[in-house]
């Protein structure tokens, strides 16, 4: 990758709008619980990178250059709190999604996030218990 791209250049191409195929993007799942959510692993012609929380740093945003990154809410090693302080940090300025089980008030964690990552694309993806 050219060493212009930087954690910033998350960001969607140029023709990548919500309506394209998902072939060309870049997702980095960090500490996926058990596996790789079911929902994801049917996806083709994308390029996904597994990683623990702690993989994530500037050189790992720099090399994988992610589209999107997704996480779990809650999981043994973080939440997404977590999570987005931590690519705030880094200067991460892609989007960021979640997934969870369905959840009674999703509004008071987006508000939560996107207090802390201020400007950040944050989303919860709530998966039925099947795909989770």
């Amino acid at each position: 990758m050219p060493s212009s791209k930087g954690p910033s250049a998350g960001r969607p191409r140029s023709g990548d709008g919500p309506d394209s195929p998902p072939s060309g993007r870049r997702i980095l799942v960090v500490e996926p619980s058990q596996s790789l959510p079911l929902a994801l692993r049917g996806i083709s012609g994308a390029a996904i990178t597994i990683v623990p929380l702690a993989a994530v740093d500037a050189a790992l945003l720099a090399r994988t250059v992610p589209d999107v990154v997704i996480s779990p809410l809650l999981c043994p090693e973080h939440d997404i709190l977590d999570l987005a302080r931590l690519l705030d940090a880094l200067g991460y300025r892609g989007a960021l999604r979640a997934y969870s089980a369905p959840l009674p008030n999703p509004r008071l964690i987006l508000a939560e996030v996107r207090q802390i990552w201020q400007g950040g694309d944050f989303d919860i993806l709530e998966l039925p218990p099947e795909l989770g």
